[in-house]
């Protein structure tokens, strides 16, 4: 498939909006779960221990990679950020242990710290152009070599699991903690969770591929969907979500949430052999979120966008998509 060509730059408000509008993220109706093949070792950064192994990543089904493109309607709400921040910090895996982690880029709240919990979100000034979302959202830096490759921008897509009836879907709890992928992987991840790709080509790959600069290196993380109705966090920051299948969660998760999908775009094009995550290989890659978003405004959006059909935030305006 030819890759979608998208700016290595940020672009004016306007031209986002048509930018965004083309990379609407709509999963694949008739989705296939796939088992993430996930290494059980850590590579590099030391701070796999509260990460699942490989066991537990295998043990929850994983959604059908996502596809990008004006192909359909999926509802859904969008929220646009700017690079935040960097820092070896990590509040999920490593709370209140400040240069614990290796090294994070930060996006959302610009006050994210080793000490952040929902509470301490709240209200904080954003990166993000929604400024009720003040939620955190993370994700390990890339190093071409010994350069760090700087990210131009996240894009945060809120949405229903494939199948999931938007009347059953929740709001996330204030302080909710997840994680999408596996940073002590040895073996390729199920593209569902985690996959590479050019511009907004929905030709996802297990390692990065060559890449054009009309169309720069991008990363995507699926979250999931389904979560336990009680718990914030959980000891490996896992057990407390799992994926829907088809529509449903499982009887230990049976609560359907809000599933975030996070669309990065990095300043990078050519030949990524010499590229490497903060984790270790580009097999590692994973992002993080913990949930600061204004109670009310999330609420509303998931009321109005989900409930309704409707997509909301850059590209509400789009009548092609």
């Amino acid at each position: 498939m030819t890759d979608n060509p998208e700016p290595r730059r940020r672009p004016s408000p306007v031209k986002t909006a048509v930018v965004a509008a083309a990379v609407i993220v709509v999963i694949a109706a008739a989705a296939a779960v796939v088992t993430a093949r996930s290494g059980s070792s850590p590579t590099g950064g030391g701070d796999h221990s509260g990460h699942a192994t490989a066991t537990q990543a295998s043990a929850q089904p994983n959604p059908a990679p996502v596809r990008l493109g004006p192909q359909g309607r999926h509802p859904q709400f969008i929220v646009e950020c700017e690079p935040s921040h960097t820092a070896p910090n990590d509040p999920i895996v490593h709370p209140n242990s400040p240069g614990a982690s290796h090294l994070h880029e930060f996006f959302g709240s610009i006050a994210t710290d080793a000490f952040s919990n929902g509470e301490s979100l709240l209200g904080t000034a954003t990166s993000c152009q929604n400024k009720a979302d003040t939620a955190a959202y993370w994700v390990p830096a890339l190093f071409n070599g010994d350069t760090r490759v700087a990210p131009d921008e996240l894009v945060a897509y809120y949405r229903t699991g494939v199948g999931v009836e938007a009347s059953d879907v929740r709001p996330w709890p204030l302080g909710l903690k997840m994680l999408a992928g596996n940073p002590g992987a040895e073996e390729p991840q199920s593209t569902g969770v985690v996959g590479w790709t050019c511009g907004a080509s929905d030709n996802l790959t297990v390692l990065p591929r060559d890449c054009s600069p009309r169309a720069p290196l991008a990363l995507r993380l699926t979250f999931p969907d389904c979560w336990d109705g009680e718990s914030l966090d959980s000891v490996d920051h896992r057990a407390h979500t799992a994926y829907s299948n088809a529509g449903e969660c499982p009887s230990t998760h049976p609560v359907h949430i809000v599933q975030l999908i996070l669309a990065l775009r990095y300043d990078f094009d050519g030949d990524p052999v010499g590229l490497r995550l903060a984790s270790g290989s580009m097999l590692t890659g994973h992002g993080d979120v913990m949930n600061g978003w204004s109670r009310e405004e999330l609420a509303h959006l998931t009321s109005l966008c989900l409930d309704r059909g409707e997509i909301c935030g850059v590209s509400s305006n789009r009548t092609d998509v």
